[in-house]
């Protein structure tokens, strides 16, 4: 820049000015002076519109041009900083002063530029630092789609290399990652509206994230991502929800996540035009287990007997514990004949099947009581009542037998 002026026996320099020295930064063919001080008489007052030289003091030593002491120096301030773009010459061309005013200005705006460009730098340094440092997988591709900043995580995530950084394949590895969800509908929605604001739920090699995509026009302008790993979050879920919904020594459903069920089966049935049967079993005399044998014993055999009972069923079928030793079947698309069938089968095998406690091998019984729905005039608590009421009669009837409520409407 410094070579922007060109004559005759002139020397330009680009000055600190501090009192009564400037401090020389630069200069044009004279390396050597970098550094150096030139000190001005006090009498003169710096810079000068255009000078004479004959009252600056300048080292023997110093020689800016070919061996001649200049006679006249001329500066111009560069704006917003503390420099001044300096002319030394041995006459005054009369253009001189013209050109290293343009040159002061065209110095000025290239500073301001590069002052502009250095802070984007560090700016954008300063960025990347802090997505390195976030504790979560992030992306971001910027509007034009021409460059993405990503950090280790989200590479990790995304199975990309250190290598793989360019904005292709971040782009490439999000719509794969979307579209191994499933979800065409969100595809659509970002392709149709690239401001859309979304957030889904990704299960990726075998951990479950929260994604959170949106656009942002804050200083950065693009989209961003980011991964929350809930994977721990949903396991506690379903371990809460679990022990709300389960009876804790036997895992079969609790009374009040059973008639939950209950109702979403009978709604459905009705529908449909299905079948749906109920099966009430209670353990025959188990207060005397628990009287010989001790509460553990008795526990013991309500968790054999509900892997016994769990063992014979479809995944379609809901099983309960109602509460102390008796039990509920709910049987979608089964009729009376079905469920009395799977009844006996279940007796038998528990009256087959006497209950090792180690040290004795107890003996179980057990009633059942069987009601299949009647479409027209059937409630969750009709049908109930009417299974405890076959229960209660095969009780009576001296245990260990099933006895099927009575079918018709008119009952």
């Amino acid at each position: 820049m410094l070579q922007a002026i060109e004559g005759v026996d002139v020397a330009i320099l680009l000055a600190h000015v501090d009192g009564p020295f400037f401090e020389i930064v630069d200069a044009t063919g004279a390396g050597k002076t970098v550094g150096s001080c030139i000190a001005l008489a006090p009498e003169i007052t710096f810079p000068p519109a255009g000078r004479s030289t004959s009252d600056l003091r300048m080292p023997t030593a110093f020689t800016l041009m070919s061996d001649k002491r200049p006679s006249w120096v001329g500066a111009k301030q560069l704006a917003g900083t503390d420099l001044r773009l300096v002319a030394l010459c041995s006459q005054n061309p009369p253009f001189l002063e013209r050109q290293l005013e343009a040159a002061a200005a065209t110095m000025a705006e290239l500073g301001r530029h590069g002052a502009k460009s250095e802070l984007e730098r560090l700016q954008q340094g300063r960025i990347s630092a802090l997505i390195r440092s976030l504790p979560v997988p992030f992306v971001f591709v910027d509007a034009q789609a021409t460059d993405a900043l990503i950090n280790g995580d989200a590479r990790a995530l995304l199975k990309l290399s250190p290598t793989e950084a360019g904005v292709e394949q971040i782009a490439s590895a999000l719509r794969h990652l979307i579209q191994s969800q499933g979800n065409a509908a969100l595809h659509h929605q970002l392709a149709a509206d690239p401001r859309a604001t979304a957030i889904f739920y990704a299960h990726h090699h075998g951990r479950t994230y929260k994604v959170d995509t949106q656009w942002i026009d804050d200083g950065l302008v693009g989209r961003i991502w980011t991964f929350h790993d809930i994977t721990e979050e949903r396991r506690l879920e379903e371990e809460l929800r679990v022990l709300a919904s389960t009876d804790h020594l036997t895992g079969a459903l609790n009374r009040r996540a059973f008639q939950l069920a209950f109702r979403s089966e009978l709604a459905r049935c009705r529908r449909y035009g299905v079948p749906l049967s109920l099966i009430m079993l209670d353990l025959d005399h188990f207060k005397r287990v628990n009287d010989t044998y001790g509460h553990q014993a008795g526990d013991a055999v309500l968790k054999e007997t509900s892997s016994l009972i769990r063992s014979s069923l479809r995944d379609s079928d809901i099983f309960c514990r109602f509460g102390g030793e008796e039990f509920a079947l709910l049987l979608p698309h089964t009729g009376m004949d079905e469920a009395a069938l799977l009844a006996e089968r279940l007796r038998y095998a528990m009256a087959e099947t006497p209950i090792d406690l180690g040290s004795a091998f107890v003996p179980i019984t057990t009633s059942v009581g069987i009601a299949a729905l009647r479409p027209q005039t059937d409630s969750i608590d009709t049908m109930m009542r009417r299974a405890d009421e076959a229960l209660y009669a095969a009780k009576a009837g001296g245990r260990n037998q099933t006895v099927s409520a009575p079918q018709d409407e008119s009952c």
